[in-house]
């Protein structure tokens, strides 16, 4: 073999990617490791990539129902409980993340350990807000279209400062349909102020003028007075008699709404968008009120250079502090 055959073979060997090993189970699920389990999990080490992924979650579920088979059951011992929510608490990747929602969500007849369960709903919740991706976006959505109960420990659990796909979720619910998951997005929006929800915030905080035809409602304001319009003569044996036949009048107003324009001005989406320009400048919203474009040529001409002099006060004010805490250590 020449040297020039030898250089090439290395070459190739450098350029071909290392086989990625499958993930396994996490320390949090090892105790839960079924025969089954452990079998799919021998196979996804021999599979391509694409089956390997498919075989790993699989895996992953089987030792989640185990999890929940022997610490979630009704017959279910307080330190076997305990154990399992530890282990909940203890999950980390987007797959765990993904097959937990999947088993606790009400898989099959399963119950809806989410909702029922306050320490299993707390566990997860803490185990989502340390995974940026799917777990973040979802603790998003759950505190936005959740019911109370899972909508206050999402809302709780959420980081102080969210991920990237978090942010997208929370853009895409301040573009739902309905008021409720608008108003609660924004709320969630005040409480972490990003930057890049300021766009979405302004399109939120106006619906424009939707027309609609037809009747739309009605409003009856007035009083009923009966009287006898008629009478009905009953002939019986040496005997007669009238049946009255009562009528009704009206008298009052009406008020018919035959054709409407809708206007929406979603003050709720206004507020947190002034507390985000606030928390991203420093300084006070500017007057703008609803206007989309007047709002959109502000963030896309001032906006950078008035977060870019926040990002240098700040810079400089921890600059000063670090200075202030070295001369005290130094004095002491």
């Amino acid at each position: 073999m020449t040297v020039l055959t030898t250089a090439l073979l290395s070459l190739l060997m450098c350029a071909t990617p290392p086989a990625v090993e499958p993930r396994g189970f996490s320390s949090a699920l090892e105790p839960y490791r079924t025969k089954q389990a452990s079998e799919l999990m021998d196979r996804a080490r021999r599979a391509a990539p694409q089956e390997r992924a498919e075989l790993e979650e699989r895996a992953t579920a089987q030792a989640l129902r185990e999890l929940v088979a022997r610490g979630l059951g009704k017959s279910s011992a307080a330190p076997e409980h305990a154990a399992a929510v530890k282990a909940l608490r203890a999950l980390s990747s987007r797959v765990e993340i993904a097959c937990a929602l999947k088993v606790l969500d009400g898989e099959g007849s399963r119950p809806n350990f989410i909702a029922s369960d306050p320490a299993v709903r707390r566990a997860l919740f803490a185990a989502m807000a340390t995974e940026p991706n799917l777990g973040q976006a979802k603790l998003v959505e759950f505190a936005v279209c959740g019911d109370d109960q899972v909508r206050a420990h999402a809302a709780d659990a959420l980081p102080g400062e969210l991920a990237q796909a978090a942010l997208d979720e929370l853009v895409r619910l301040l573009g739902s349909g309905r008021e409720l998951h608008i108003n609660r997005a924004a709320s969630i929006a005040s409480s972490h102020p990003a930057a890049s929800l300021i766009p979405a915030l302004v399109n939120a905080q106006y619906a424009p003028p939707k027309p609609k035809k037809g009747d739309e409602a009605w409003i009856a304001i007035g009083t009923a007075r009966n009287y006898v319009q008629n009478q009905i003569p009953i002939v019986g044996d040496s005997s007669t008699s009238f049946q009255p036949v009562i009528g009704t009048v009206y008298e009052g107003s009406l008020l018919r709404i035959m054709e409407s324009m809708v206007e929406i001005y979603r003050t709720e989406v206004h507020v947190a968008l002034e507390d985000v320009v606030v928390h991203n400048t420093g300084m006070p919203a500017p007057p703008l009120g609803y206007e989309r474009e007047r709002w959109l040529a502000w963030y896309r001409d001032e906006f950078p250079r008035l977060a870019a002099l926040r990002q240098a006060e700040l810079e400089q004010a921890g600059e000063m502090k670090r200075a202030k805490t070295t001369e005290g250590a130094r004095d002491s």
